[in-house]
């Protein structure tokens, strides 16, 4: 499928796709990371509360206590210590548990068989992670508008010699032989090459419009001795009283196609001297004129 689209347009475009494209990877790259980075911190900081929990005394003599966002689970603990059924699959290491439509970060700990798991409310780390999000994408669709601005003047700038280039070659003058190169007006980049070969083809356009006018022109001026030689036949000729009514009607046609010829061979003159006023070989008549005309030259045939 051939897009329809401008050169202009498809600058835009494609300065709003390149935009597009890095600040997408830019925005993905910051959310990752952001994301892997404050994990790490996160499994860190539980491994060593989970660390601290582990040096207690005993199970009775506690010398601390988990904190108000973390929940203590271990094996074998007593009440509300004892481990839930849906931790007890959790091997060693941090992971993340969703109980009741709520998340939690966890980390698990296996000593001596035993299991000790330490739950973190992640609630703070989600509404983080949203503003987050948030400011990634206005910031990814303000880089978007802001290079479809810039795509927009960088394509004026670009296309400012283009367009005038079109409207020199566009305006008829340029055909004439008078007419000033176009190349020196430009820069010797891609638009000045182009003005270089618009100069060439202007160039032969001339020389052959230049030998067709010399060409009419001769051919005009040939023409017309045989054609008063044909003319003055005709008129000796119907001057003989010998001719019958058939053969005064054959040389009536024959001046009638001189006069036309001769008509035809003024105009190839008037074309030729033509430079730029169009309207020195501009004739004006009516539709019945050249109906009247076409019915004189071909009566005879018809009837």
């Amino acid at each position: 499928m051939e897009f329809k689209q401008s050169l202009a347009q498809r600058i835009i475009i494609a300065f709003a796709l390149m935009s597009a494209l890095v600040a997408g990877a830019f925005a993905f790259g910051i959310v990752a990371t952001v994301h892997l980075v404050e994990e790490r911190l996160i499994s860190a900081v539980l491994g060593g509360d989970l660390q601290r929990l582990l040096r207690m005394d005993s199970v009775s003599d506690w010398s601390h206590r988990p904190r108000p966002d973390q929940l203590f689970y271990f094996s074998g603990g007593r009440d509300d210590f004892e481990l839930p059924k849906d931790l007890r699959h959790l091997n060693a290491g941090f992971h993340e548990v969703f109980r009741d439509q709520l998340s939690y970060h966890a980390m698990v700990e296996v000593v001596d068989g035993r299991h000790y798991v330490l739950l973190q409310d992640q609630s703070d780390f989600e509404e983080r992670e949203r503003v987050l999000f948030a400011v990634v994408v206005v910031g990814f669709v303000l880089s978007l508008v802001l290079a479809v601005i810039l795509g927009w003047l960088l394509a004026r700038r670009v296309m400012a010699p283009v367009i005038r280039l079109a409207r020199q070659v566009r305006h008829r003058d340029q055909l004439l032989g008078l007419a000033p190169p176009l190349a020196p007006d430009y820069a010797a980049d891609e638009v000045g090459q182009l003005a270089v070969a618009f100069d060439d083809t202007l160039g032969r356009l001339r020389d052959a419009l230049t030998r067709e006018r010399l060409f009419t022109s001769d051919v005009s001026h040939e023409l017309r001795t045989p054609l008063m030689v044909l003319a003055t036949s005709c008129e000796l000729l119907m001057e003989n009283p010998g001719l019958d009514s058939r053969a005064r009607n054959q040389v009536e046609r024959i001046a009638r196609a001189t006069e036309e010829m001769r008509e035809l061979v003024k105009t190839f003159l008037m074309l030729a001297r033509a430079q730029r006023d169009e309207g020195a070989v501009a004739s004006k008549a009516t539709l019945r004129e050249v109906a009247d005309d076409l019915i004189g030259v071909w009566r005879d045939t018809v009837e």
